[in-house]
């Protein structure tokens, strides 16, 4: 993944908790893998400084029922690489779908219609980092979002602009750093 912002709402085994509250060891539910545990939680907050001079890190804002049926239940603000599982229909001209795919992971700023899913400044934001053994595609805020895991390199390059976007975000990982290093909420 890339990253969640304070205020997402993600399913665990105990019922939903902001990302905020999180912690290394909880049980979240996925959509492929069932129940994985949260390996390292990472917390990063960008002041106004930072995104005025590296824009592209501004959040994604994807209101209530702009992925269809009701989703997301709430607002939501993501990082722009932020993959979002969106049915066939939703995806953009220039995304090619697998022959036979009914949905597919897109970057949340190859969604963007300037309305409903858009590039939101802000005077801040603190980003949230959740790594599991793998990647994972997770409940938040009611929609299916990929959790992004930096030593897992199985996507080849389907990874790169979130690897990117997750090293500029968060430094200290540099270009090979080794996954669950960090203590929780560093």
């Amino acid at each position: 993944m890339s990253c969640f912002t304070t205020g997402t709402s993600i399913t665990t085994l105990t019922g939903e908790k902001t990302v905020e509250e999180l912690r290394v060891g909880d049980r979240i539910v996925t959509r492929d893998n069932g129940l994985q545990t949260v390996r390292r939680i990472s917390r990063r907050h960008c002041d106004y400084g930072k995104l005025s001079t590296a824009t592209h890190l501004q959040p994604m804002l994807v209101t209530t029922g702009a992925l269809g049926k009701g989703l997301p239940e709430r607002d939501m603000l993501v990082s722009p690489n932020i993959r979002v599982l969106v049915s066939h229909d939703r995806v953009p001209f220039d995304q090619k779908a697998a022959p036979g795919a009914r949905d597919m992971l897109i970057a949340a700023k190859r969604l963007s219609d300037n309305r409903k899913i858009r590039a939101c400044s802000v005077l801040g934001v603190s980003y949230l980092l959740i790594e599991f053994d793998r990647h994972e595609t997770i409940l938040a805020n009611g929609c299916w979002v990929e959790a992004f895991c930096l030593s897992d390199l199985s996507d080849g390059g389907h990874g790169n602009a979130q690897r990117t976007e997750i090293q500029e975000i968060f430094p200290q990982f540099g270009s090979n750093a080794p996954s669950f290093k960090l203590a929780d909420g560093q």
